[in-house]
C-alpha cells in the first residue's frame, strides 16, 4: 500500500508527460507539414518574380544572340537563394548556356516545351519554361529557360523554426512538470500515505482490537481527502459497533445452535433407529410377498400337476384290471387270440395314456422346481431368454388357464446372458399377475399378454412386456413404483408388487424399466438389460 502511495505522483506525471509528449509530437508533426507548405509557397513566388524580371532581358537577349547579356541573366538569377541551378537553350542551339546545378548531361527533363511545366522531385523543384518572342505579331518560341529549387534550403528553415519551437516547449514542459510534482506530492500523495498508515494503524487483523482514534493531519480538510477520511471514520465506527452487536448475537446463536444440535442428534438417532426397523419390516414384506407368491405357484401347480396324475393312476388301474383278466383266462386254459390282442391294443393305448401324463407332469414339476430353486437363489448362471420366460410362463400357466387370455413369448430364441435368474421370473412373475389382476380384471376380460425383444445400444438388450388391458390413470402411472401404493387395498392389494419389480430391475439385474400406459389402451414396460454374447459367454466359462 505504501509502495502505490509512494509512486502516485510519480505515476500521475508519466501519465501526464506521456500525454503533453503525444500532443507536443502531434503539434509539431502539424506545424511541420504547415510551414513546409508555407515556405514552399514563399518559394514558388520568389522563383516567379526573378524569373519574371529576367525573362524580358533574356528574351530579348537570345533574340540578339548577345550571350553575354543572357550569361548576366542568368547570374542574377542564381542570386536568388531558392535558385540552385540555370539552363538557357536557343532554339538554333547557338546559346546553351549551363550554370549551378544543372548541368547538360543531366536530366532527360531538360527538353524543348511549348508551355511552361514544373517537376516536384523528393530533393527539388525543376521549371522549365519556353522564351516566347513576338515576330510580326507571331508569338515564337526562340528558346528555353530551365530552374532547378533545392528543398534543403526549406528544410533548414523549417528545422530551425520547429527546432526552437521545440526547446522552449521542453523547458516549459519541465518547468510545469517539476511544479506539478511538487503539488501533487504535497496535495494529494502526502495526505493518502497519511490516511494509508492511519488505516493501518486503527485496523489490526483482529477486529476485537480495532480502536476509535483521529489522524490529526487529516481532520478538517475539504476536499475528496478529507470526504473520504470522515466517510472512512464513519464507516469504521460503525463496523466496531457491529462488530460487538454481531459477537453478543454468535453468543447467543452458538448456545441455540448447541441445543439444536442436541436436539436434532437425538432425532437422528430416533430416526436411524426406525429406519433401520423400516428396513428390517420392509425386508420382511418382501421375503413374504416373494414367498407368496411361491405359494400361489405352488397351489397351482399342485393343481395342475393332479390332473395329469389322476389320468395316470386311472390308466395304471386300468391296465392292472386287464393284466388280471388275462392272467385268469390264461390260467384256466380260457384265453384266445382275439383276448390277446386285445390285451395289447389295450396296453398300448394305455401306456401311451401314461406316457403323455406323466411327461406333462414332470414338465410341470420340473419348471416349477426350476423356477421355484431360482426365486429362493441369488446365484448367477447363463441362461437363454427365450426359453426361461417359457419355463416361467409354464409354471404361471395354472393361474391364466381358464382364463380368455392369451399369453406370447416372441423372444428372439437366440438372445444368451449371464443374470439372477431368480430376480428375472421375480418380475415376469409379478408383471403377469399385475397384469391378471389389474389389467384384466382377475382374468375376467379378452386379452393378450406378449414378450419380445428389441436390441439396445452398449451390449443391451431390451425386455418388452405389454398387454392391452384397461391400463392405468395419471395418477396410478406416477405411483406405481412406490412402495405399498394400490389400487386394491380392500382386495388384499399390497402395493410392493411393482415396487419389487423395480428394485430388482435396477438393483440385482442392473438394469432400467420404462413404463408407457395411456388410459384404457393398455400397458408397455421396456426393461433394458445388460447382453453378453455367446462369445463373451464362453469367456466367462
Amino acid at each position: 500500500m505504501f509502495q502505490v502511495n509512494a509512486f502516485l505522483a510519480r505515476r500521475l506525471l508519466a501519465a501526464i508527460t506521456l500525454g503533453v509528449a503525444c500532443a507536443i509530437l502531434v503539434t509539431i508533426l502539424m506545424q511541420s507539414w504547415t510551414l513546409t507548405r508555407t515556405m514552399e509557397n514563399l518559394r514558388d513566388q520568389n522563383v516567379d518574380a526573378s524569373l519574371s524580371n529576367m525573362l524580358p532581358l533574356i528574351n530579348e537577349s537570345i533574340w540578339a544572340f548577345d550571350s553575354a547579356n543572357v550569361a548576366r541573366a542568368a547570374e542574377a538569377l542564381l542570386r536568388d537563394p531558392y535558385i540552385s541551378g540555370v539552363a538557357i537553350q536557343s532554339i538554333e542551339g547557338e546559346i546553351n548556356l549551363h550554370l549551378g546545378d544543372l548541368s547538360d548531361r543531366d536530366p532527360d527533363w531538360l527538353q524543348p516545351t511549348e508551355e511552361r511545366t514544373e517537376l516536384a522531385t523528393e530533393n527539388a523543384l525543376i521549371i522549365a519554361t519556353p522564351v516566347i518572342h513576338d515576330f510580326n505579331d507571331t508569338p515564337t518560341t526562340i528558346g528555353w529557360i530551365y530552374l532547378r529549387s533545392d528543398n534543403e534550403l526549406i528544410r533548414n528553415q523549417v528545422s530551425l523554426v520547429l527546432g526552437g519551437a521545440l526547446v522552449s516547449a521542453i523547458v516549459a514542459i519541465v518547468f510545469l512538470l517539476a511544479a506539478l510534482y511538487w503539488v501533487v506530492q504535497r496535495l494529494v500523495a502526502r495526505p493518502i500515505r497519511h490516511f494509508s498508515e492511519y488505516v493501518q494503524r486503527i485496523s489490526p487483523d483482529d477486529f476485537t482490537q480495532w480502536s476509535q482514534q483521529r489522524e490529526p493531519l487529516l481532520e478538517g480538510r475539504r476536499d475528496e481527502i478529507g470526504q473520504l477520511y470522515e466517510v472512512f471514520n464513519r464507516q469504521h465506527d460503525n463496523l466496531i459497533e457491529r462488530d460487538k452487536a454481531l459477537r453478543q448475537h454468535q453468543d447467543d446463536l452458538e448456545k441455540v445452535v448447541a441445543e439444536r444440535t442436541e436436539q436434532l442428534q437425538q432425532s437422528n438417532r430416533s430416526l436411524t433407529d426406525s429406519l433401520e426397523k423400516l428396513k428390517i419390516a420392509q425386508e420382511e414384506l418382501l421375503q413374504s410377498e416373494k414367498l407368496a407368491s411361491l405359494g400361489n405357484l405352488v397351489s397351482g401347480v399342485a393343481h395342475e400337476v393332479n390332473t395329469p396324475l389322476g389320468i395316470s393312476i386311472t390308466a395304471a388301474s386300468h391296465l392292472t384290471s386287464e393284466a388280471r383278466t388275462a392272467q385268469r383266462a390264461l390260467g384256466n386254459n380260457q384265453l384266445k387270440k382275439s383276448d390277446l390282442e386285445r390285451f395289447f391294443s389295450e396296453c398300448l393305448e394305455t401306456g401311451d395314456l401314461l406316457s403323455a401324463n406323466l411327461d406333462r407332469a414332470a414338465q410341470l414339476i420340473r419348471s416349477f422346481k426350476q423356477v421355484a430353486v431360482d426365486q429362493t437363489s441369488e446365484e448367477l448362471r447363463h441362461i437363454n431368454l427365450h426359453a426361461y420366460i417359457d419355463e416361467v410362463l409354464t409354471s404361471l400357466k395354472p393361474k391364466y388357464k381358464n382364463a380368455p387370455i392369451e399369453v406370447i413369448n416372441d423372444i428372439e430364441p437366440d438372445v444368451t446372458t449371464r443374470l439372477s435368474p431368480g430376480a428375472l421370473a421375480q418380475v415376469v412373475t409379478n408383471l403377469v399377475i399385475n397384469s391378471l389382476m389389474h389389467g384384466f380384471d382377475d382374468g375376467q376380460r379378452v386379452g393378450q399378454i406378449r414378450f419380445s425383444s428389441a436390441a439396445a445400444s452398449n451390449h443391451r438388450i431390451s425386455l418388452v412386456y405389454e398387454d392391452n388391458g384397461v391400463g392405468m390413470s395419471e395418477e396410478t402411472l406416477k405411483h406405481i413404483f412406490d412402495p405399498f401404493y394400490t389400487t386394491r387395498r380392500s382386495s388384499g392389494g399390497s402395493g410392493l408388487g411393482m415396487n419389487i419389480v423395480f428394485n430388482l430391475v435396477t438393483g440385482k439385474l442392473g438394469g432400467r424399466i420404462q413404463i408407457h400406459s395411456p388410459p384404457h389402451d393398455g400397458c408397455r414396460f421396456r426393461i433394458t438389460l445388460p447382453l453378453k454374447t455367446n462369445a463373451e459367454l464362453a469367456e466367462g466359462l
